[in-house]
């Protein structure tokens, strides 16, 4: 009898042992199944993800190659009106559309010098959907804001003439060598001067272009220590008159001037007028400047600028919109395009084709 009822006991316990061992392992299928699951789903949601995303990219695209012709620039300035120079830059913008976009047009704003101003016409540009902005910043590192807003509205970015201070989001810019340009005007000063003298210097500030013309000056004056700058004038406005204001105030200070050197020829214009109104005569002072404008190198002419260097104004206007015609068409945009600058003294007058 004992024996009986330990038989059963053992069978009781055998029976349990298989009942836990199934249990188990149908968890354990059971877990398997759910993982299988939920990297299935996942692997749905991936594939999802990479369609829509791919969808969007394609939508961009044709959205793009739908813009690629007609259309409205939208064209910001500092001074067109007083600058010789940003007046052809906006020429060729023009020539460009008429080359490369025949039937877009443009929205023109111009800023006079004011860089909130121009901020303000920027964001009105964005508000009225214009398909591309070209820009020339008055504040390189201020016009971060315009170019962010800009991003956020689908709207690219094309600068000419002067870069931002961080150009993650500008899809090209063009400019001029600016350095080589402050460094053909400086070189040819101190050549003119004979490597001795007080000088003064004349510029506007916040942007990168000055600041690269600038440090050209500083560099090529370091293999000269008797050429002196004893005054830096800084123009605020951009205008012929403060250059006028600025310049004579400096021939007051410094009878003994020796040399100017100014980085725009719009200024020239004013220096070379307080000069002959207090009585100098051409290249009494010399006087070099950068830009190459029709008026600067009538001055060179006259004998008022010894050098001005200058820039291939109308060439960044179509050159910035034949970047941006090329970004909506999806082909191959160059990030930063630079320019050779030119010494134009009175011996390369002859050959050189002012704006």
């Amino acid at each position: 009898m004992k024996r009986k009822m330990w038989c059963v006991l053992l069978a009781a316990v055998l029976a349990l042992s298989l009942i836990a061992g199934c249990g188990k392992g149908g968890s354990e299928e059971t877990k398997a199944e759910t993982k299988k699951t939920e990297e299935t789903k996942k692997a749905e949601e991936t594939k999802k993800a990479e369609e829509t995303k791919k969808a969007e990219e394609t939508g961009k695209e044709e959205a793009k190659e739908g813009q690629a012709e007609g259309g409205v620039y939208g064209v910001a300035v500092p001074n067109v009106t007083s600058s010789p120079f940003y007046n052809a830059c906006v020429t060729g913008v023009s020539e460009g559309i008429e080359q490369f976009d025949p039937t877009a047009t443009t929205i023109l704003c111009d800023a006079g010098g004011d860089s909130q101003k121009q901020l303000d016409q920027i964001e009105d540009l964005i508000q009225q959907g214009v398909k591309a902005l070209i820009l020339i910043p008055i504040d390189s590192v201020s016009i971060s804001t315009a170019i962010q807003s800009a991003k956020e509205a689908g709207i690219p970015v094309f600068l000419m003439d002067t870069s931002a201070a961080d150009d993650t989001d500008v899809v090209s810019t063009v400019v001029s060598n600016n350095y080589s340009a402050g460094e053909i005007a400086a070189k040819a000063l101190v050549e003119k001067m004979g490597e001795k003298g007080k000088i003064i210097t004349m510029h506007t500030t916040g942007s990168q272009v000055i600041v690269e013309r600038m440090q050209a000056l500083e560099d090529v004056l370091k293999d000269y220590p008797e050429i002196e700058i004893v005054q830096d004038q800084i123009i605020n406005n951009g205008t012929i008159e403060e250059s006028v204001t600025l310049m004579e105030n400096s021939l007051q200070s410094i009878p003994d001037l020796a040399g100017v050197f100014t980085t725009g020829d719009t200024f020239a214009i004013g220096i070379a007028s307080a000069l002959e109104a207090n009585g100098y005569k051409p290249g009494d002072v010399t006087v070099v400047s950068v830009d190459g404008t029709k008026e600067g190198c009538d001055l060179v002419e006259q004998g008022w600028v010894y050098c001005t260097a200058a820039q291939l104004a109308k060439q960044m206007g179509v050159q910035s919109v034949e970047s941006a015609v090329k970004y909506f068409k999806g082909e191959s945009v160059e990030k930063f395009i630079e320019l050779d600058c030119l010494r134009v003294t009175e011996e390369e007058l002859s050959t050189y084709e002012a704006y």
